[in-house]
């Protein structure tokens, strides 16, 4: 636990009128200054007192003086939106360790030099300058020689470079420089590294608060080309420029998005970096590892790798092995997705069906988009009494509110841009009035099914009504109502979720959860026509319209065998696996 004593200093500063980035730099020198005494420690000259003044005293009671608790501190002085904006989530001890023995294992370099394009606190480079102090180096020659480091927030820069000056005992200065790393050629680091090793900052492209500005996108597409088009994350960028810069025979280990598995966006940087280099771990941990949302997994490749090779993949905090993969580099290079690759981790059980068909062929698949969603906020309305008309007032259904065979609208609280509801209506005439969305709402008011996303199986809900407004991101599909049934069914099979799993694993949030866009929707596979995909059809039916949850259990349940069968699937495996996967409130006994 840290101490109070920085935060209070912090606190302090900014209340004299210290900017926030001046009084982190502060505090954290004055933590520099604690550690320096404690450790008996004679340091040089370093920018983070020179260039922000003085540092300033701190308490440390009860905490015990290191070099990592520089990197801490700074971490904890950044408020949680200054955290978001920036990517800057400090990394745990052990996840840095952990990566650092993976990139140096198999290097056969005595000096080797480690590079950390966005340095932060500095927790990879100490772990990095530990492995090598074991390895028999002195640490003024680890520091000297083997280190270096970039970040654009010039005070995490002067954190590393204090932190590596401390853990050398004030015998060498590290080489950390202040810059954008995307930005930067190989012949401006101070040498060319044989390890890349790190947690590059997640700049999503869908949250304005880090979304790249016009000058910033067009300097990233001028240096990337068309790696850097789209909505794909900075994060995924630097793995791109990490196997650019890393010698031929060196590693790169990064933690990234476990979006960067499947989504579409990411697409060619997976193929540029299997174009370059051979993948050989792949953690997902099952465990959050940052105080962020987002998943995340860490991607380890060796440049010049051209030959198959044994991809370990893990999971777990500490890591472990679950699943050994034979990879083709070029298979790989030339593959839409690597969802194929976490398996293991969902623990999906092996589907073989046969498919007749796509949904795209048989029903109309739309999605909806941010200013869908930001659109219909001012005309919004709660109607917890139920007493407004659903011609005049249709219901707003959020993804919150989708479970398998049911809409929980009017049962269940839900959020949407950033307020509670107890039962959201859309005022449609001063949607149609007011704004330019009053044809897509129209559009919308049809029968249909709505497709939640986000879900650890593919859950759908039937609007026989035409009632349901659909809030972004739940995906619409349109059909003559005589095809709902058919359609629902197909959507909550056990065997389109293992497929789902199979082919887009990895774009949710969490690596065992479903992310499908219209496009995926579209493919999904069709049965045979029959009386198997009927019986499945009328089960679904009948389990939207149960009056209690173990009653839509049992038909959810009998929907999904005959739904296997339909597919001439075996439903001995996949349906109790299904089932498991449901959603609580989905459950027999709930």
């Amino acid at each position: 636990m840290l101490p109070s004593g920085p935060r209070q200093a912090y606190a302090g500063l900014v209340a004299g009128g210290c900017t926030p980035a001046t009084a982190r730099a502060r505090v954290v020198a004055g933590v520099a200054t604690a550690v320096q005494g404690a450790l008996a420690v004679e340091l040089p000259a370093l920018s983070l007192v020179s260039r922000w003044g003085p540092p300033v005293d701190v308490e440390l009671e009860g905490c015990e003086p290191t070099p990592w608790l520089l990197g801490a501190v700074y971490e904890s002085l950044l408020d949680v939106e200054g955290r978001r904006a920036g990517g800057a989530f400090y990394t745990p001890s052990v996840v840095a360790a952990t990566m650092v023995a993976w990139a140096l294992d198999g290097l056969q370099v005595d000096e080797p030099v480690i590079c950390d394009p966005a340095v932060g606190g500095g927790a990879f480079l100490l772990a990095a300058a530990a492995a090598l102090a074991g390895q028999g180096l002195s640490p003024a020659r680890v520091v000297q020689r083997c280190l270096i480091g970039a970040d654009i927030d010039p005070v995490a820069a002067a954190v590393s470079e204090a932190a590596l000056a401390l853990w050398c005992g004030g015998s060498a200065v590290p080489r950390v420089v202040v810059d954008d790393a995307l930005v930067l050629d190989p012949g401006d680091w101070p040498a060319r590294p044989h390890v890349v090793v790190g947690n590059p900052p997640f700049l999503g492209q869908l949250s304005r608060a880090t979304a790249r500005s016009r000058v910033e996108a067009a300097e990233l597409r001028r240096r990337f080309g068309p790696l850097a088009r789209g909505l794909v994350d900075a994060a995924v960028l630097f793995l791109v420029a990490g196997t650019r810069l890393v010698r031929p025979g060196g590693t790169v280990a990064l933690v990234l998005p476990q979006s960067f598995l499947a989504t579409r966006d990411a697409a060619p940087a997976r193929t540029a970096v299997a174009s370059e280099a051979s993948l050989e771990v792949l953690w997902l941990p099952s465990t959050p590892v940052f105080d962020a949302s987002v998943q995340v997994c860490v991607a380890v490749v060796r440049r010049g790798g051209a030959r198959p090779s044994t991809l370990r993949v893990c999971r777990g905090l500490p890591a472990a092995v679950v699943d050994e993969v034979d990879v083709d580099p070029r298979a790989l290079a030339a593959a839409t997705t690597w969802s194929h690759l976490v398996v293991a981790i969902a623990e999906v059980p092996e589907c073989r069906f046969s498919s007749f068909g796509t949904l795209g062929q048989w029903c109309g698949v739309y999605a909806d988009f941010r200013q869908q969603y930001y659109g219909v906020a001012p005309f919004v309305v709660d109607d917890p009494g139920g007493s407004l008309a659903d011609s005049l007032y249709p219901r707003l259904v959020t993804s919150g509110l989708v479970d398998p065979a049911v809409c929980r609208w009017g049962h269940r609280v839900t959020r949407h841009h950033g307020c509670r509801w107890r039962a959201p209506r859309v005022d449609l005439a001063r949607l149609e009035l007011e704004s330019d969305l009053g044809a897509w709402g129209r559009a919308r008011l049809v029968p249909k099914i709505v497709v939640a996303t986000q879900t650890r199986v593919v859950e759908a809900a039937v609007d026989v009504s035409g009632t349901w407004l659909p809030s972004t991101p739940l995906l619409s599909v349109v059909a003559p109502v005589g095809r709902l049934w058919h359609a629902a069914a197909v959507l909550l099979s056990p065997v389109v979720t293992a497929w789902a799993l199979r082919h887009w694993g990895g774009a949710a949030l969490a690596a065992d959860a479903i992310k499908l866009g219209a496009a995926q929707l579209r493919a999904v596979p069709l049965p045979a026509a029959g009386p198997d995909w009927d019986a499945a059809a009328a089960a679904v039916c009948r389990a939207s319209a149960a009056g209690n949850e173990a009653e839509r259990h049992r038909e959810l349940l009998a929907a999904a065998a005959a739904s296997c069968r339909a597919f001439r699937a075996d439903p001995s495996t996949l349906c109790p696996w299904w089932a498991a996967r449901l959603p609580r409130t989905s459950r027999l006994g709930s």
